[in-house]
């Protein structure tokens, strides 16, 4: 049960890397690197590092967290995660997805963070000089307070995204990131030998009739 919910924990990591990166998306495809320290979580602090790809709003990210492997890729409205070498996992809508508080959402988000959000400085993070806005995410069951930091040479990129809800702290650091990156498209599509279980059909047979 305690292995059940870090892996929990860490995919949620990885979602709210993976959409506070991809709300700032003027380009087509990416290809980068984060590293992701939680304090304050419900199974405690945790720090994980990821792996992600991003074409024409498909996108998939790899974390590691706790010896373990495991995978989100975000396909239409569609969210697929699934633990490396497992034969099962589970499917469910990107906005049941958003409703457990981590935004798999990536609808440009850039203007939003631009006119809502509050620019309160700049500051250069590993090199590149970076406008900072903080801004509110209401789309999860709790607003979620969030402060990015957008790189003016990578395109407004997010170096660096923190997040506080409820007590927690998530704070992500993008790195080697490669704008216009090449990506197949197999590393975007949901692997046929895994069987996943559609958490959206499951909870519609879970509502109570009238």
């Amino acid at each position: 049960m305690k292995s059940r919910s870090w892996k929990a924990a860490a995919l949620g990591i990885a979602a709210l890397a993976l959409g506070g990166a991809l709300r700032a998306q003027p380009f087509s495809s990416a290809h980068w690197k984060s590293k992701s320290e939680m304090v304050g979580g419900p199974q405690g602090n945790m720090t994980t590092e990821s792996e992600l790809w991003m074409k024409e709003k498909k996108v998939r990210v790899k974390t590691k967290a706790m010896g373990m492997d495991m995978n989100v890729v975000k396909s239409g409205e569609s969210v697929y995660q699934w633990r490396e070498g497992e034969t099962s996992g589970m499917k469910m809508s990107s906005k049941m997805r958003r409703r457990g508080g981590a935004s798999m959402e990536y609808v440009e988000k850039l203007e939003d963070i631009r006119t809502k959000g509050k620019k309160v400085g700049t500051e250069t993070v590993d090199g590149h000089p970076c406008d900072i806005y903080e801004y509110t995410d209401t789309e999860s069951d709790r607003p979620m307070q969030q402060k990015y930091w957008l790189a003016r040479d990578l395109r407004n990129f997010p170096v660096k995204v923190v997040s506080e809800t409820g007590g927690m702290k998530i704070t992500t650091i993008n790195h080697d990131i490669e704008l216009g990156a090449s990506v197949p498209d197999s590393l975007l599509t949901p692997p046929d030998k895994v069987k996943f279980q559609d958490m959206s059909e499951m909870m519609k047979g879970m509502t109570p009739k009238n």
